[in-house]
């Protein structure tokens, strides 16, 4: 196939339970059908409701068993029904981070911890949507993190 024929057009749609609002997103046309498309290499999405427009990603963690007692975690929103359209920017979006029992706090990436204690840790963190209106379509399920302090 030509790399002509495998270009496709954008399209505005209205992103799911948002198009209230009057917001839009961009959709390549034709997308789900060409294996070009998936080259960014992020997982499929986890959505589970109609009304979750966002899912979290956790890019980057700790390694399973650390000595160090900092830690940097790298997460991201992505868009449900569109997983292969770049992730809306982090700035934009408002994430929940609860690292262990603590309660949940606000957070954006990355987030860092200092002085954590030897064994084990876990994070959840989850996207709750954009700051000008999160809870509504924001990730129900949080996505987690788990490592050991061994030192």
């Amino acid at each position: 196939m030509e790399r002509h024929e495998r270009m496709r057009r954008l399209l505005l749609v209205p992103a799911a339970g948002l198009a209230a609002a009057g917001l839009w997103m961009a959709a390549l046309a034709g997308a789900e059908d060409d294996p070009t498309v998936r080259t960014r290499g992020y997982g499929q999405p986890t959505c589970d409701s109609p009304q979750q427009v966002y899912d979290t990603r956790i890019t980057k963690a700790p390694k399973r068993k650390t000595p160090s007692r900092k830690a940097k975690v790298e997460f991201q929103a992505f868009y449900c029904e569109y997983p292969d359209l770049s992730p809306p920017a982090a700035s934009t979006m408002a994430f929940d981070c609860k690292l262990d029992s603590k309660k949940a706090k606000s957070c954006s990436p990355p987030v860092r911890y200092r002085k954590l204690k030897k064994g084990k840790h876990k994070l959840r963190v989850r996207v709750t949507g954009p700051k000008s209106n999160p809870g509504k379509t924001g990730d129900p399920t949080p996505d987690v993190a788990k490592w050991k302090v061994t030192g």
